[in-house]
């Protein structure tokens, strides 16, 4: 006759042992991987909608240690028109989401709305023949125009204020208007880019702030005024980010 072998209670010291290398080992894919952001404004509309959760793929550009900014091994760098997750250099327990528009070296102007990159304008398209995708963003779309802009050959959306008696965005600019970024930095900005406080404010990203790179939309939901429960965006479920 055998003893039948005791099982082990879920509090028992093996169960906990494994839920706890199970929380690590995810906490560590999250940190060094891949993972999902919540984006609570219209800084970056309509490329990214208030509402969206974002998957950020954080060896787009190296490896990390785990719960560090120490890089094990980098295979790149952002390029412009990347839209990147970062640590935002004010405050580096917050997270921000913005377009890279320079890298080191760069001279970046803008004058009359327009985005000049090493004294190239870059172009922008008018697009408010079709406004469909500004139907579902607060934001007061009304008072926006919507353009096509090719950022060094990425094409993206770009939300400006109609034309008004004042300059909105504040600007750290010399009095030439063009500002040099600095070694092992980036510049950024955001789409909407009369509602984005980025780096014409508080200037630019360091490359070790850099989380990753915001890839698509894993799902998107927003709140219509007056509605209690939340409508669900099920087009942009997996849309991929440009």
């Amino acid at each position: 006759m055998t003893d039948e072998k005791k099982k082990p209670g879920f509090w028992s010291p093996e169960n906990l042992r494994s839920l706890f290398f199970l929380i690590l080992l995810v906490l560590c894919f999250r940190w060094s991987i891949a993972s999902p952001y919540h984006v609570p404004t219209a800084s970056m509309e309509p490329t990214i909608k208030v509402g969206d959760r974002l998957l950020a793929f954080k060896l787009s550009y190296g490896l990390k240690i785990p719960f560090t900014d120490i890089s094990v091994i980098e295979w790149g760098e952002p390029e412009r028109g990347d839209i990147i997750v970062f640590r935002y250099p004010k405050d580096t327990q917050i997270d921000y989401v913005k377009r890279v528009v320079g890298k080191a070296g760069d001279r970046i102007r803008v004058e009359n709305n327009r985005i000049f990159i090493n004294g190239k304008a870059q172009e922008k398209t008018d697009h408010n023949h079709d406004r469909d995708i500004l139907a579902d963003i607060d934001d007061n779309p009304e008072i926006k125009n919507l353009f096509r802009e090719n950022l060094d050959g990425i094409e993206h959306w770009v939300l400006q204020d109609k034309p008004g008696p004042f300059d909105v965005f504040p600007s750290r600019f010399p009095s030439d208007g063009e500002f040099t970024v600095p070694e092992g930095s980036l510049f950024v900005m955001g789409d909407n880019r009369d509602n984005s406080t980025d780096s014409r404010a508080w200037g630019v990203v360091p490359l070790s702030y850099v989380r990753g790179k915001a890839l698509f939309v894993i799902w998107s939901m927003f709140s219509e005024d007056g509605e209690f429960l939340p409508n669900f965006r099920f087009q942009r479920f997996g849309h991929g980010l440009q």
